[in-house]
């Protein structure tokens, strides 16, 4: 099983689009170099009114299927490696 991590920072305004179903992955970079594109309905559980932010840890398995998706750490920078694919 293979562990990434990366930083997410996503406006409230951004975060619309994964509710209207506009979006179906958000592109991240994880902090080991790697482009992820994840399906949005994993991030359902860390929007608020602010939108989406932190620093997460994705797991996945041999097969590329999400095993967990965990927020290690609310980001009070606000920084983010993201590119939104719609």
């Amino acid at each position: 099983m293979r562990s990434y991590e990366f930083s997410l920072a996503l406006s409230a305004r951004r975060t619309e689009t994964i509710y209207r179903g506009d979006a179906r992955y958000i592109v991240v970079e994880s902090e080991q170099g790697e482009t992820l594109q994840l399906p949005v309905g994993n991030f359902r559980a860390y929007v608020d009114a602010n939108g989406i932010r932190g620093r997460f840890r994705v797991r996945i398995d041999a097969a590329n299927r999400i095993v967990s998706l965990e927020r290690l750490w609310p980001s009070a920078s606000g920084r983010a490696s993201l590119a939104e694919r719609l």
